[in-house]
């Protein structure tokens, strides 16, 4: 099985743009302790999302590094049904964000609870080609969730994260091509998982959740895809350290990957957003935190890579 590797270079980071234009953080009243994760998950289900992982990141973060700073810390991944396959079926690399993150969190000793996700300028800055009609369906999408949300927290406040986006000269998606012959496409598409699977434990990765997507579509009548999966994928040690400064980074874990293979085509694509965005939008300055960012980026890229052998 012949292997081609492509970079994808789509848009470049500018530096103009706000964090806060990328990230959108909601803050409400908690003294009462009433709200909780699970009270954001089932808005998103009343509104039309699907919630595949609602996760509590304290228990790991204390077994693993034995303190956290939260009081709360939740990794929640949801898509919405409708909007989210419009979104596939016009570009299909929006399967990285289905699921998309969203991180919810109460620090120790502080009354507020707050719920971070992308913002459609994000999104749209990851995967949208110009013209590919997939602008008006991000805006409807964070427009959806935002409606949640605010369902979930009434008399909830809309904040602004402090600092600008940082420059970074880099591409914002990553994508590897994988040459696969459509006749031995679906057998190939197992190694191809296996092989990414087995491979992520080593390198710190874990598997959040895996949503076999080709059955939706399959399910709504469309043809267009031999398979479309997505894994959502998260490196412990990246959230907990980046989180205690910047909680908001919960927004972009778990990361999805997503592997699909069109009908007549000779290549499965394997593509996910890279840590590029994390150093942009939360417009990292310490070393050790990009380091750890950049780590993670090679380490990926090194097992994806590994499909050449």
């Amino acid at each position: 099985m012949k292997i081609i590797k492509l970079m994808a270079v789509l848009l470049i980071a500018v530096a103009s743009l706000h964090a806060s234009a990328d990230i959108i953080v909601y803050t409400a009243d908690n003294s009462k302790g009433k709200i909780t994760p699970k009270v954001i998950e089932e808005a998103l289900k009343k509104s039309g999302y699907v919630v595949p992982v609602n996760r509590d990141m304290n228990g790991p973060f204390m077994k693993q590094f034995q303190k956290s700073s939260f009081e709360t810390y939740n990794l929640l991944i949801a898509y919405h049904k409708k909007i989210s396959m419009d979104l596939v079926l016009k570009n299909a690399d929006s399967g990285v964000f289905v699921p998309f993150s969203m991180g919810i969190w109460q620090k120790k000793g502080d009354k507020s609870f707050s719920v971070a996700f992308l913002s459609a300028d994000a999104m749209r800055r990851i995967v949208t080609r110009k013209g590919d009609g997939t602008e008006a369906l991000f805006a409807k999408l964070e427009a959806a969730t935002r409606k949640a949300v605010e369902h979930a927290l009434p008399g909830a406040k809309e904040i602004k994260l402090p600092g600008e986006r940082a420059k970074v000269d880099h591409p914002l998606l990553t994508k590897i091509l994988v040459e696969n012959d459509p006749e031995e496409a679906e057998d190939n598409f197992d190694e191809i998982k296996m092989t990414i699977e087995t491979g992520l434990k080593p390198i710190g990765f874990i598997l959040a959740n895996q949503v076999e997507y080709g059955m939706e579509l399959d399910e709504a009548g469309n043809e267009d895809f031999l398979f479309y999966d997505t894994f959502s994928l998260c490196k412990l040690k990246v959230i907990y350290n980046i989180a205690a400064e910047h909680p908001e980074a919960g927004a972009f874990a778990p990361c999805t990957l997503a592997m699909y293979q069109k009908k007549g085509s000779d290549h499965t694509v394997l593509v996910f957003p890279n840590v590029y965005n994390w150093i942009a939008t939360l417009n990292l300055k310490k070393k050790e935190l990009k380091a750890l960012l950049l780590k993670a980026q090679s380490d990926m890229e090194a097992l994806l890579n590994s499909l050449n052998e």
